[in-house]
């Protein structure tokens, strides 16, 4: 593994997979949500992403989590750089827990995440808050990976797709350290 794509819903615990990895096997780490949004909320407009992750991909082994969409070039560019693709496909309910977990916790403490951003109680009625988009975007995102992962186009690639945290904390186990 050298270039790696966490992917999965919001709270499937992409971020903190990615960067274990990238810690255990000695590459980089790309943010993903901190190379898109900007601070107070602001995200860099579409148009501008693929100008930012061509060069952060370009060379060189790297970890990196996020959504693999078919209709966002940026996010087919990373697919088609990568060796490795770990889909983490938790069931609904524990994606769902973890969101409004990690929530709470970040309200309350005013943790920074998403980049460098802050949540609030008031962003909890916004419609791109993570709680609602855990909610909607889960069988979206499912069906889109699912494609992905029977996809001939993507056979030469390692492709991991984890159902529970349990057979994801066995096989990270075997990962070097």
């Amino acid at each position: 593994m050298g270039r790696i794509c966490v992917i999965g819903p919001p709270g499937s615990g992409k971020t903190p997979l990615a960067r274990e990895l990238a810690r255990r096997q000695g590459i980089r780490y790309i943010d993903f949500d901190a190379t898109v949004l900007l601070p107070h909320w602001e995200r860099v407009p579409r148009e501008q992403r693929m100008a930012l992750f061509e060069p952060l991909t370009r060379d060189g082994d790297w970890g990196t989590d996020g959504h693999l969409r078919s209709g966002r070039e940026w996010e087919q560019l990373l697919l088609s750089r990568a060796d490795t693709v770990i889909w983490l496909d938790l069931p609904r309910w524990r994606t769902m827990a973890s969101v409004v977990f990690r929530t709470l916790r970040n309200t309350v403490t005013r943790r920074a995440a998403f980049g460098e951003n802050v949540e609030s109680i008031s962003m909890l009625w916004s419609p791109e808050h993570s709680i609602v988009l855990g909610w909607t975007m889960y069988q979206p995102l499912r069906n889109e990976y699912t494609r992905l992962f029977s996809d001939p186009a993507n056979r030469e690639k390692r492709l991991l797709r984890f159902t529970s945290r349990h057979s994801l904390g066995r096989w990270l186990e075997t990962v070097g350290r």
